[in-house]
């Protein structure tokens, strides 16, 4: 038995001490073997682990607990590859190396990789006992994994202590009582120590993209301190109020009501809703930068549109940065009120982007939006940073400034777009790709070697709406030709018809 009050390991001997009273507002109470960690006092009598489970739900039951242990040992498995920011000289190009490789094997995204890899860590150094339990699938995984989503603002000794109590909740626990046990456990060791700068409210103080749905729907998201946050919503009412009274004055007077960016307020002759006059207002607004002078974007905002898509004759989407599907309806909408456009040349078979001419040293920037039509991220494969800020156009095969000739070429075959660190790790030599030789009308292929030990293939991106487009289209001409020759056929029994059977 262990008395974890202290937030150390104590061991007991004998049956006398396992039953020491501690009041249940005691902040320095964790857990006992035979305490409850909220401080709520012992546990009841224990119950069977497994629950009671009709024939068919077994096999569930049976695989939840292969998932826990699954789990644990991917997580015994990735811990060594982990490498901590924070120790000393830290080799940069080998723990990149090492989470490309570890994101490849995971079949993940470097950022998802390097979460898993922080994970791990955490896991089989700061959580060995309730691991021990995972690993003997007793633990669901699901608990395991919202404790390492909710611990990761801990310190390494927070997170001993979490261990030290976690260890001992029985599994007959409901999920809503593991989720209390959690959340009253955290909430007491926060309280104890000052929160770190970075995780005040103050500290979280951010404006953030989430990710878009499928739908065409985007979310911009504003966090910081509670009345801050409020300030700023009831400002935006109060302006979205007085903007509606606004209105409907505009109305009564026979004017043009103000803010109707869209003209359906003067068009239904019905104000707007303050949601929508709200966000009017926010997408109007100016931002004021105290003097400081802003640059031109780099792109442009694309939307991809097919042919088809804009003449109305088909719904497939359009695609917002090549990364994004929007309705055909929107795109169309989209299309009508751009003033520019830009024909972006793809295979109608394959939908790999038709290369571009060679050019000089540096690319065009029609190049440049080729290279970022077709890989809208980082070209290395697992990293998701846009290409839309940050890049760095790269030759594949390195132009030689003093015999261009017999150097790597400035054109599409030849290029790619890398962020900024990755674009110094392959002029390191840490990254080492070559573009391999295509078939033209096909998407074009790059070998890369990551560090001399990891080596994938990758695929060039295609606009996967042309192959549909061409096969809606050569279905189309298909069903035209077969009803020209049903007409052709019924014409000619009319000008021919059969001889009577008599």
């Amino acid at each position: 038995m262990e008395d974890l009050r202290d937030g150390g390991s104590v061991p007991f001997e004998g049956e006398a001490a396992h039953e020491r009273s501690i009041p249940p507002d005691d902040p320095g109470h964790l857990a006992t073997a035979g305490d409850d960690a909220d401080g709520s006092g012992p546990d009841p009598e224990p119950t069977p682990a497994a629950p009671v489970l009709p024939e068919h739900l077994r096999p569930v039951h049976e695989a939840s607990v292969e998932e826990s242990r699954r789990l644990a040992a991917r997580f015994t498995a990735l811990a060594p590859s982990y490498r901590d920011p924070e120790r000393a000289q830290p080799d940069e190009d080998a723990a990149e190396a090492e989470l490309l490789s570890v994101a490849l094997a995971l079949r993940c995204t470097r950022t998802v990789a390097d979460r898993v890899l922080h994970d791990a860590h955490v896991a089989v150094h700061q959580l060995p006992r309730t691991l021990l339990r995972l690993e003997c699938g007793e633990f669901p995984a699901a608990w395991f994994d919202r404790i390492l989503r909710r611990i990761r603002h801990l310190t390494p000794f927070q997170m001993e202590q979490v261990d030290a109590a976690a260890a001992h909740w029985p599994t007959t626990l409901t999920t809503e009582q593991f989720h209390l046990r959690l959340s009253r456990l955290l909430s007491r060791l926060e309280s104890q120590q000052e929160t770190p700068a970075h995780l005040t409210p103050e500290g979280r103080r951010r404006v953030e993209l989430l990710p878009t749905r499928d739908d065409g729907i985007g979310c911009l998201r504003v966090v910081g301190p509670a009345p801050e946050i409020l300030t700023l919503a009831r400002r935006l009412d109060d302006a979205a109020r007085a903007v509606q009274a606004a209105q409907r004055r505009a109305f009564e007077a026979g004017e043009r009501p103000p803010v109707d960016p869209r003209g359906t307020v003067a068009a239904t002759g019905m104000t707007a809703s303050l949601a929508l006059i709200q966000y009017d207002l926010l997408g109007g607004a100016a931002f004021d930068t105290d003097g400081v002078h802003v640059p031109q974007p780099r792109f442009r905002l694309n939307v991809t549109v097919p042919v088809l898509t804009l003449l109305g004759g088909s719904q497939e989407p359009g695609m917002l940065e090549g990364t994004v599907p929007i309705p055909a309806a929107m795109a169309r909408e989209l299309a009508g009120q751009s003033e520019t456009w830009h024909r972006v040349l793809t295979d109608p078979c394959t939908g790999a982007f038709l290369p571009l001419p060679a050019e000089r040293y540096a690319p065009t920037r029609a190049m440049l939006e080729h290279l970022r039509l077709r890989n809208t991220t980082c070209a290395l494969p697992g990293c998701t940073r846009s290409t839309s800020w940050a890049s760095e156009a790269d030759h594949i095969e390195e132009y030689d400034h003093g015999d261009p000739e017999h150097g790597g070429l400035t054109e599409i075959e030849n290029l790619h777009l890398l962020c900024w660190q990755h674009h110094r790790a392959k002029t390191t030599g840490l990254l080492d790709p070559t573009r391999l030789p295509s078939t033209p009308g096909l998407p074009g292929r790059t070998a890369w070697s990551i560090d001399e030990r990891v080596h994938v293939i990758v695929r060039d991106n295609e606009d996967l709406a042309s192959p549909h487009m061409t096969r809606e289209l050569m279905d189309s001409w298909t069903r035209y030709q077969a009803r020209i020759e049903a007409r052709r056929r019924a014409l000619e029994r009319r000008k021919n018809p059969p001889l009577p059977p008599y």
